[in-house]
């Protein structure tokens, strides 16, 4: 008698596959979003780490008037290799207008 196959859920498998960085991209979004009620402005990056991901994104956090004075925030979203959220951090804060290296 064999025992009873168990069906995972997509984003994890028995044999070590890890999510992809787009479905890790957007888990990272979305949870941001519906935790903090801030609103992500766009992926800024994905990186790939032993346990899972890093995703950067930049976030909205004051809108001002005119736009280009609106606060934004660069954010670092770890990610498990099953998709999880483990946490975020805040890393940097500037304005819309600001350039970067200036």
């Amino acid at each position: 008698m064999t025992a009873p196959t168990r069906q995972r859920s997509s984003g994890s498998s028995g044999t070590g596959r890890r999510i992809a960085a787009a479905a890790a991209a957007r888990k990272a979004s979305e949870e941001f979003e519906q935790l903090t009620r801030t609103p992500v402005e766009r992926v800024v990056g994905v990186r790939r780490e032993e346990t899972g991901w890093t995703v950067q994104l930049e976030a909205v956090e004051l809108r001002r008037t005119p736009p280009t004075m609106d606060v934004l925030a660069m954010y670092e979203v770890q990610i498990s290799g099953r998709g999880q959220v483990g946490g975020w951090e805040r890393v940097s804060r500037y304005h819309r207008s600001q350039v970067e290296g200036a």
